[in-house]
């Protein structure tokens, strides 16, 4: 876990709401009735939309999902064409303990792979290895609360770049180069927030979350957990919504496969669709939902996935980094080899920089990546037999990865977000959660948010 999710980290016990069960039969039956006639359509089939439908579909409701895509999950997206699942989207379960992605991975069975981040081996700018930068970065991010807090204390809508300037200024960092200081807000920040240091709000991060514990990624692919979940519910798939009136009793939905009606509809969308005003509301939204959908932002992290013929790196090291003559290019790879058995090697490209290379052709793309490599392991290394490449912001089901809090932006405006309206329409999805953002569990707790929302709108 970087430092962006560590910042605000605090143990605390997370109290997942749950509605109490009666112990009489024959009422849990009656409600169980009563929930068959209330109807909720849910747009949007990632984990949030599927959390909040599997648990309103357990309490007896008419459920039905929407999603635009040819497949559920979101961006939560393993691919299986490179001979093992990998994840395109989501990855990590970011903290285990008292994680409920977890439990529901242990609960299910599913393959996990605890992430040593510790097992890095970082390269200088020629791409020679060195224990310099490694242990700077160790130290400087210890230093970076004292950084953040002075800038915080300066001006209360400061960014990471700001404190970073701070250490500067400082002396700090006067031992580093401006490509290793970079490298250092690239590594601390950026690589987590999928933003640039300039535009990350560091109040934002301070509001931000976490639960303890290691990492741990899917050998066998994330998506499991999200198809686990949907078994048993109606999803109609390449149902692309175009409008919500909630202007009469029911809520109307227009899709691309005609209209649909219910008394409730979930609207779990990424934020990106919401800041693309790809759906018409009718009534036009709040003025404080608007602003909301306006001011937060939504980053990118792409992906290079290459596969090789066989290892030529030191298969045993998971963490590659590099200092890049331009922030953030290329700068941070990892090692597959240990959690699949394949030879696979993932860069991981964010902020600007992830946006520019989506503009590249896939042969222009594994040629930077290649000649960056050929800077560590030498011009013979062989070509990739494999890739997948992602290109984020130009998916027009997301637009972007996941959300952020920009500089000037009070980190508030998740809950204004999240707001439902009129007890018709609700809002769920990771930049609905103001303590979890940018994760999955994030908006599986804000689909299970939702879903509570409504069930106890109808207790008897």
């Amino acid at each position: 876990m970087g430092l962006y999710k560590k910042l605000g980290l605090m143990l605390s016990t997370v109290t997942l709401f749950a509605c109490s069960a009666t112990t009489d039969s024959q009422q849990s039956v009656s409600q169980g009735a009563k929930n068959a006639k209330i109807s909720v359509l849910v747009i949007g089939a990632g984990m949030s939309g599927i959390k909040a439908a599997n648990q309103l579909n357990q309490q007896g409701f008419d459920v039905t999902v929407l999603e635009g895509r040819d497949r559920i999950g979101g961006r939560v997206w393993s691919d299986d064409s490179l001979g093992k699942p990998v994840d395109l989207g989501a990855s990590w379960i970011h903290g285990i303990e008292g994680n409920p992605i977890h439990t529901l991975a242990k609960d299910l069975g599913v393959p996990m792979y605890e992430w040593d981040y510790e097992n890095q081996v970082t390269y200088d700018i020629d791409g020679n290895e060195t224990t310099k930068i490694d242990d700077a970065l160790a130290e400087k991010q210890d230093s970076f609360y004292f950084w953040a807090a002075k800038a915080l204390f300066n001006d209360s809508e400061a960014s990471v770049q700001d404190a970073i300037d701070v250490g500067v200024k400082s002396g700090d960092l006067n031992n580093f180069s401006q490509a290793e200081v970079e490298f250092f807000a690239n590594a601390m920040i950026e690589q987590d927030a999928a933003a640039d240091s300039r535009d990350i709000s560091l109040a934002g991060l301070w509001k931000d979350e976490g639960f303890d514990g290691p990492d741990v990624i899917f050998p066998e692919g994330y998506d499991a957990l999200v198809k686990a979940l949907a078994r048993g519910l109606d999803v109609r798939l390449n149902t692309w919504v175009s409008s919500i009136n909630y202007t009469n009793k029911q809520v109307e939905v227009g899709t691309s496969n005609g209209v649909f009606k219910a008394d409730h509809v979930i609207v779990t969308v990424p934020l990106g669709v919401l800041k693309k005003n790809k759906i018409a509301f009718e009534p036009q939204l709040p003025e404080q939902k608007q602003a909301a959908i306006n001011s937060l932002s939504m980053g990118v992290l792409n992906k290079v996935y290459l596969a090789f013929d066989e290892v030529f790196w030191d298969k045993d090291v998971t963490n590659l980094a590099k200092v890049s003559e331009q922030k953030g290019h290329w700068s941070y790879w990892i090692n597959l080899e240990p959690a699949t058995g394949l030879p696979i090697l993932t860069a991981f490209n964010v902020a600007q920089y992830g946006k520019e290379v989506e503009n590249f052709s896939n042969e222009e793309i594994i040629s930077l990546a290649m000649g960056e490599l050929r800077k560590i392991y030498g011009k013979d290394i062989p070509d990739p037999t494999g890739n997948i490449i992602t290109r984020w912001s130009q998916d027009p089901f997301s637009y972007g990865s996941y959300s952020y809090v920009p500089k000037g932006v009070s980190a508030s405006m998740r809950d204004k977000l999240a707001e439902p309206m009129y007890d018709k329409v609700f809002f769920a999805g990771e930049a609905t959660h103001a303590k979890y953002s940018a994760t999955v569990h994030g908006a599986y707790l804000s689909g299970e948010r939702e879903a509570n929302r409504i069930i106890s709108m109808h207790l008897e």
